[in-house]
């Protein structure tokens, strides 16, 4: 019985220090529980105070922060089309057509089957007609040595020689040659090694590295004259656009204009985004001239200046309001909704709007500042459409020469654009120069759908291009 109670005891004893081992892992326990949610609030916290500043910086810094996003931002994965290829049932089918001309015709016959060789005897069952198009690919230049006589002339007291049809003075290289050379670099955006490269490889030329800027050079010395015809062409066009962007000389910050007017697309180098340059280069025609801008502060200035009018792009515009509605909610989107309807109100009018239905245009962009707005961005965004731009709105509602974008110049501009990402700018003032006059004349040749090469052959009068 002795033995049953000290087993008993020994038993609760042993109870007992479970149980107490048990409350400390508890309360170890509790308290790690207590330190987990502590941390936990901290960083909570911590994710408030930082979403409170940047809701703060976003409100100031609006178009910083879009940039950041769009710099960020990853697209997603492509989804596969549901749609199945080829034209919808019922349209007109867009096939490969046969060639309109051919330059020889072989025919052709076999004596075996291709397949189980086989004699093939007996007569011809059907005929059908293939057409392929072909080329030399690898097509070495022709070098050759002109053996030039000198006569002495005694008008001029000096020796005279005859000139080299199809080169230009003191150059290494024929026209066609040099030609090609513009026509890759410019026009087709190919970096100069790459040209090197070509002609090495298809011609067995070798082009130096500092060459092709010389060509370039050589040919807008020539070019020289219908550049400047070009210029004169502009500043008479009633109706033009113009945009800009950034360029690099030697390192250094320069501007680069577009001017698009009449089917001819000229390109210009300045040293700032000033109303300067296009003053210069458009002149002071008289209020009948319409200029098609963006909403930037020096085709105000140039307004004021030469008394041109303007029609401001509708395509900024709503891609500012648009802008608007992603980073400041309700109220932008307000903007943006209100605005694309006003503008396919007035693109609905065909450029036959009267007099009434200009005001009733101008009426309802009044009407968005009526509203009272939280952010003051989008309170200045809207007065400034009301009040500084609204006599530039609807321009292009009453005349049909006009257009309510300015997209033909970022067209335009795009071209320069690239050839800065793959060059990185000019070296010289001089390359600058040289490579705006030169875009000019490709780009005015694409524009109005010309063949680019034979139209810089045209324009020279020399022999046609072999």
């Amino acid at each position: 019985m002795s033995e049953t109670e000290d087993d008993l005891r020994r038993r609760i004893r042993e109870l007992e220090q479970e149980l107490r081992r048990t409350q400390k892992e508890k309360e170890s326990l509790a308290k790690e529980k207590q330190k987990i949610e502590d941390e936990k609030q901290k960083i909570e916290d911590e994710k408030k105070r930082i979403e409170k500043e940047f809701e703060e910086f976003r409100a100031k810094h609006a178009c910083t922060v879009g940039n950041l996003r769009n710099a960020l931002k990853i697209k997603p994965n492509v989804s596969d089309s549901p749609q199945s290829p080829g034209a919808k049932t019922g349209h007109k089918g867009h096939g490969r057509k046969t060639p309109l001309r051919f330059d020889r015709t072989e025919r052709l016959s076999l004596s075996k089957c291709p397949h189980c060789q086989t004699v093939l005897q007996g007569k011809i069952s059907s005929t059908r007609n293939r057409f392929v198009t072909t080329m030399r690919v690898i097509n070495p230049a022709e070098v050759i040595r002109f053996t030039l006589e000198r006569k002495w002339c005694p008008s001029c007291q000096r020796q005279v020689e005859p000139n080299v049809e199809g080169v230009l003075p003191n150059a290494r290289f024929s026209l066609n040659i040099m030609l090609l050379v513009m026509y890759l670099h410019l026009a087709l955006r190919v970096p100069g090694a790459k040209i090197r490269e070509y002609f090495h490889t298809l011609h067995g030329i070798q082009i130096s590295e500092g060459e092709i800027p010389h060509i370039l050079t050589q040919l807008a010395r020539e070019y020289g004259d219908y550049y400047t015809s070009l210029e004169k062409l502009v500043r008479t066009a009633r109706v033009k656009h113009t945009d800009s962007t950034s360029w690099r000389i030697k390192g250094k910050n320069y501007a680069a204009w577009v001017f698009v007017a009449k089917g001819i697309v000229l390109y210009k180098i300045s040293k700032s985004t000033s109303h300067k340059l296009p003053l210069k280069v458009l002149g002071k025609m008289g209020k009948e001239i319409v200029l098609v801008v963006d909403r930037h502060s020096a085709f105000r200035t140039l307004a004021l200046k030469s008394g041109y009018q303007l029609q401001l792009c509708w395509s900024h515009i709503i891609q500012d309001s648009k802008e608007l509605s992603q980073y400041y909610g309700g109220e932008g989107h307000y903007v943006h909704k209100h605005l694309k309807e006003i503008y396919a109100q007035a693109k609905s009018l065909n450029h036959k709007a009267t007099k009434g239905q200009v005001e009733q245009l101008k009426g309802e962009i009044i009407q968005l500042t009526h509203r009272h707005y939280k952010h003051p961005t989008i309170r200045r965004f809207t007065n400034n459409l009301a009040h500084r731009d609204l006599e530039n709105l609807f321009r292009f509602t009453t005349d049909l020469e006009i257009d309510p974008t300015n997209n033909i110049s970022e067209r335009e501009l795009r071209h320069l654009v690239m050839i800065r990402r793959i060059s990185h700018g000019s070296r010289s003032r001089r390359g600058a120069n040289a490579t705006t006059q030169l875009l000019s004349i490709t780009q005015t040749l694409t524009l109005r759908k010309e063949n680019i090469l034979q139209g810089l052959q045209n324009i020279l009068n020399p022999v046609s291009i072999n």
